[in-house]
């Protein structure tokens, strides 16, 4: 018998799931000692959410700025899990509307600076963060995976069902076992130990704690293997640099809007190194939300497998990153192997033949069951 609140979270063949979204409690909080930014001053380069949710941090916002805040739209400052001000700090959040960096600015920074951070308040910051202990009942199939899919952020919803069905319909397929979790407390050294690779599945905002994030950090530097999808590199601002900058590579900037979401463009396969490009061609054309990155990571030495050719497609003269644009890329952490592709905002995208190729052979290499370069 499982304990109370544990999670079983086995799925055996195709699956018919929702989007698993993650809330938090302060009951649950208070079993928290290491969430990311519990202890740190007010300021405006946190997440505008553990500003403007708490009350005195609030007023000093409205004072400086009256009235601003009813500018916002209501879904970006939900107070209830996903909100899309966790992903972005209190400073872009006032320049979405505006607000200029001036002396009034730092005045405001200022009082935020001064403010005390109150056991309510650490409370508040760590409650969207998980603690209860979590559980995997995996059957005897010699390659496990976990797909990861807790949303703290913007919540891609119907993909993330998408992405869970088939990906978990193309995992047994190959004879993998396959655990679903949305609950950051999964990532234990135990629980991380017995999975291949853990697919991080349309993930947004800052969903690990620091002991959560050590047991994922040793676990990739020891032979683990990640597979990130879309969402999973595309917060403006990350509060974890060792995802961001080495996991990752790259910081998200921005994807085409308005009538230019959604775009036909080409893709090129620049890399068959890693058997991940296998079956497909080397020019393919696919509809999607193109992202664009600050740097290309081509740079770090970086695996680019599939480049978007611009000339096809408008990404917007900020976006523009020339004819080095990676969407998808591969390279080892320590014994470790990543991949992550920025295909998948559309839910169509998970059917479509060569992006499911693509995914199919990450989930082989990434599970140390293709050409493992990444072995010292």
């Amino acid at each position: 018998m499982m304990k109370k609140n544990m999670l079983k979270a086995i799925i055996a063949g195709s699956i018919t799931m929702g989007s698993l979204v993650a809330t938090g409690s302060a009951s649950a909080a208070e079993a928290l000692t290491d969430c990311s930014l519990r202890d740190v001053p007010f300021s405006s380069s946190m997440p505008a959410y553990d500003v403007v949710m708490r009350p005195k941090a609030r007023a000093i916002v409205e004072k400086h700025y009256p009235g601003v805040l009813a500018k916002i739209p209501a879904w970006i400052l939900s107070e209830s899990m996903p909100s899309f001000s966790t992903l972005i700090t209190l400073d872009q959040l006032l320049a979405r509307v505006g607000v200029e960096d001036d002396a009034n600015a730092a005045a405001m920074r200022k009082e935020l600076a001064a403010l005390p951070v109150t056991r309510e308040d650490k409370i508040a910051r760590c409650a969207r963060f998980d603690s209860e202990p979590v559980e995997f009942d995996l059957g005897g199939e010699p390659v496990q995976v976990l797909i990861y899919q807790k949303i703290n952020g913007y919540d891609h919803g119907e993909s993330v069902t998408a992405a869970t069905e088939n990906l978990s319909k193309l995992a047994k397929e190959m004879g993998y076992g396959v655990s679903v979790s949305a609950k950051g407390s999964a990532f234990t050294p135990e629980n991380l130990s017995e999975f291949d690779v853990v697919i991080w599945n349309n993930v947004s905002g800052d969903t690990l704690t620091l002991s959560q994030r050590k047991a994922f950090e040793d676990y990739m530097n020891n032979g683990g293997g990640f597979l990130g999808i879309h969402a999973s590199a595309g917060d403006s601002v990350y509060f974890w640099d060792w995802y961001r900058d080495v996991l990752i590579g790259a910081q998200f900037i921005g994807h085409p809007g308005d009538d230019n979401w959604f775009q036909d463009a080409s893709l090129d396969v620049t890399r068959h190194g890693t058997g991940v490009a296998e079956g497909i061609p080397d020019r393919w054309e696919l509809n999607d939300e193109w992202y664009s990155f600050s740097d290309s990571v081509s740079s770090k030495g970086y695996d680019i497998v599939v480049a978007i050719d611009e000339t096809t497609y408008v990404p917007g003269k900020e976006l523009e990153m020339g004819e080095d644009h990676p969407l998808v890329w591969t390279h080892c952490i320590g014994e470790g192997r990543a991949m992550y592709s920025a295909i998948g905002h559309r839910k169509e995208v998970y059917n479509a033949e060569y992006n499911i190729k693509l995914l199919k052979n990450g989930m082989k290499w990434t599970a140390g069951q293709g050409n493992d370069t990444c072995k010292q």
